[in-house]
Protein backbone atom coordinates (compact mmCIF):
# COMPACT_ATOMS: atom_id res chain seq x y z
CA UNK A 1 0.00 0.00 0.00
CA UNK A 2 1.38 3.24 -0.86
CA UNK A 3 2.26 5.53 2.50
CA UNK A 4 -0.42 8.23 1.99
CA UNK A 5 -3.96 8.28 3.10
CA UNK A 6 -6.32 6.68 0.54
CA UNK A 7 -9.72 6.39 0.80
CA UNK A 8 -11.88 3.72 -1.07
CA UNK A 9 -13.88 5.01 -4.33
CA UNK A 10 -16.90 2.87 -2.83
CA UNK A 11 -16.57 5.16 0.46
CA UNK A 12 -19.14 7.84 0.53
CA UNK A 13 -18.63 11.60 1.76
CA UNK A 14 -21.20 13.88 2.66
CA UNK A 15 -21.91 16.57 0.60
CA UNK A 16 -24.56 19.96 0.14
CA UNK A 17 -26.13 17.35 -2.36
CA UNK A 18 -26.04 14.30 -0.12
CA UNK A 19 -23.84 11.15 0.10
CA UNK A 20 -21.07 11.03 -2.78
CA UNK A 21 -18.69 8.10 -3.04
CA UNK A 22 -15.14 9.37 -3.58
CA UNK A 23 -15.30 7.93 -7.27
CA UNK A 24 -17.81 10.17 -8.38
CA UNK A 25 -16.31 13.34 -7.73
CA UNK A 26 -12.99 12.46 -8.42
CA UNK A 27 -11.77 15.51 -10.49
CA UNK A 28 -14.48 17.82 -8.89
CA UNK A 29 -14.61 20.93 -6.39
CA UNK A 30 -17.44 20.14 -4.47
CA UNK A 31 -18.58 21.06 -0.98
CA UNK A 32 -17.75 18.79 1.92
CA UNK A 33 -18.95 18.70 5.69
CA UNK A 34 -16.04 19.05 7.80
CA UNK A 35 -15.15 20.28 11.00
CA UNK A 36 -13.81 23.75 12.02
CA UNK A 37 -11.07 24.59 14.60
CA UNK A 38 -13.82 26.06 16.82
CA UNK A 39 -15.63 22.52 16.72
CA UNK A 40 -18.61 23.45 14.48
CA UNK A 41 -19.41 22.19 11.42
CA UNK A 42 -18.78 23.51 8.39
CA UNK A 43 -19.01 22.68 4.43
CA UNK A 44 -15.76 23.58 2.56
CA UNK A 45 -14.48 23.07 -0.80
CA UNK A 46 -12.87 19.41 -1.77
CA UNK A 47 -10.50 19.53 -4.43
CA UNK A 48 -7.65 17.55 -6.07
CA UNK A 49 -9.40 14.49 -5.59
CA UNK A 50 -7.97 12.05 -7.41
CA UNK A 51 -7.49 8.40 -7.80
CA UNK A 52 -3.50 7.64 -6.49
CA UNK A 53 -3.22 3.49 -7.16
CA UNK A 54 -5.66 0.52 -8.22
CA UNK A 55 -6.57 -2.34 -6.65
CA UNK A 56 -5.02 -1.82 -3.23
CA UNK A 57 -5.50 -3.66 -0.02
CA UNK A 58 -8.18 -1.71 2.33
CA UNK A 59 -10.26 -1.87 5.74
CA UNK A 60 -13.53 -1.93 6.72
CA UNK A 61 -13.98 0.05 10.22
CA UNK A 62 -17.49 -0.40 11.11
CA UNK A 63 -19.11 1.32 13.95
CA UNK A 64 -21.77 0.74 16.83
CA UNK A 65 -24.52 2.72 15.00
CA UNK A 66 -24.37 -0.23 12.01
CA UNK A 67 -21.98 2.15 9.49
CA UNK A 68 -19.25 1.28 7.71
CA UNK A 69 -16.47 2.69 5.09
CA UNK A 70 -13.71 1.36 3.32
CA UNK A 71 -10.11 3.18 3.52
CA UNK A 72 -6.60 2.23 2.84
CA UNK A 73 -4.78 1.08 6.16
CA UNK A 74 -2.90 4.80 6.46
CA UNK A 75 -5.50 6.74 6.09
CA UNK A 76 -5.61 9.14 8.98
CA UNK A 77 -9.23 8.82 10.87
CA UNK A 78 -9.28 10.97 14.54
CA UNK A 79 -10.07 8.94 17.30
CA UNK A 80 -12.20 10.55 20.04
CA UNK A 81 -10.52 13.61 20.95
CA UNK A 82 -8.86 14.68 17.61
CA UNK A 83 -6.61 12.37 18.13
CA UNK A 84 -5.02 11.27 14.49
CA UNK A 85 -4.87 7.08 14.21
CA UNK A 86 -4.14 5.79 10.65
CA UNK A 87 -7.13 2.71 10.28
CA UNK A 88 -4.80 0.19 10.75
CA UNK A 89 -4.24 0.99 14.21
CA UNK A 90 -7.39 1.56 15.25
CA UNK A 91 -8.81 -1.25 17.33
CA UNK A 92 -12.58 -2.50 18.39
CA UNK A 93 -13.76 -0.41 21.66
CA UNK A 94 -12.33 3.25 20.18
CA UNK A 95 -14.51 5.87 20.37
CA UNK A 96 -13.98 8.18 17.20
CA UNK A 97 -14.99 11.77 16.02
CA UNK A 98 -18.14 11.76 14.78
CA UNK A 99 -21.00 14.15 13.14
CA UNK A 100 -24.10 12.55 14.27
CA UNK A 101 -24.43 11.22 17.82
CA UNK A 102 -26.48 12.30 21.21
CA UNK A 103 -24.31 14.43 23.46
CA UNK A 104 -22.23 12.82 26.14
CA UNK A 105 -24.48 11.63 29.13
CA UNK A 106 -28.34 11.95 26.68
CA UNK A 107 -30.11 9.05 27.62
CA UNK A 108 -31.82 7.49 24.15
CA UNK A 109 -33.73 4.27 23.34
CA UNK A 110 -32.06 2.47 21.14
CA UNK A 111 -33.71 0.40 18.14
CA UNK A 112 -34.05 -2.27 19.96
CA UNK A 113 -35.58 0.05 22.74
CA UNK A 114 -32.58 -0.49 25.09
CA UNK A 115 -32.40 2.75 27.33
CA UNK A 116 -28.79 3.57 26.16
CA UNK A 117 -26.19 6.03 27.64
CA UNK A 118 -24.59 8.44 24.82
CA UNK A 119 -20.56 9.03 25.36
CA UNK A 120 -20.67 11.71 22.69
CA UNK A 121 -19.02 9.57 20.01
CA UNK A 122 -19.38 6.31 17.82
CA UNK A 123 -17.25 3.45 19.17
CA UNK A 124 -15.29 0.99 16.85
CA UNK A 125 -17.29 -2.36 17.08
CA UNK A 126 -14.87 -4.10 13.91
CA UNK A 127 -11.63 -3.55 11.73
CA UNK A 128 -11.25 -5.73 9.64
CA UNK A 129 -9.21 -6.71 6.03
CA UNK A 130 -11.96 -5.67 3.14
CA UNK A 131 -10.40 -6.84 -0.20
CA UNK A 132 -9.13 -4.09 -2.59
CA UNK A 133 -10.19 -1.30 -4.52
CA UNK A 134 -8.98 1.94 -6.25
CA UNK A 135 -7.96 4.60 -3.94
CA UNK A 136 -8.18 8.12 -4.24
CA UNK A 137 -6.67 11.03 -2.30
CA UNK A 138 -8.05 14.26 -1.97
CA UNK A 139 -7.49 17.59 -0.10
CA UNK A 140 -10.35 20.51 2.29
CA UNK A 141 -9.84 23.56 2.14
CA UNK A 142 -9.17 26.06 5.50
CA UNK A 143 -9.68 22.45 7.59
CA UNK A 144 -7.77 19.44 5.99
CA UNK A 145 -10.43 17.04 7.06
CA UNK A 146 -13.60 15.29 6.00
CA UNK A 147 -16.72 13.52 7.28
CA UNK A 148 -17.16 10.61 5.65
CA UNK A 149 -21.34 9.71 5.33
CA UNK A 150 -20.86 6.83 8.44
CA UNK A 151 -20.20 9.99 10.06
CA UNK A 152 -16.13 9.65 11.04
CA UNK A 153 -13.93 12.54 10.92
CA UNK A 154 -10.89 11.56 8.35
CA UNK A 155 -7.88 13.81 7.59
CA UNK A 156 -7.14 14.85 3.83
CA UNK A 157 -4.31 14.41 1.80
CA UNK A 158 -0.90 16.92 2.27
CA UNK A 159 -3.13 18.53 5.46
Amino acid sequence: MPEWSAVAADTKVETPEGSMTIRAVAGQAIAVLTKAADGTHRFRLMKDVEKIADQQPVLRITLDNGSSFRVGPQQIVFAHGMVETRAADIAPGVAVESAFHFPAGHQYRNAAGTLQTSTGAWRVTAVEAAGTADVYRLHVNQTGMFFVSAGVLCKADGN
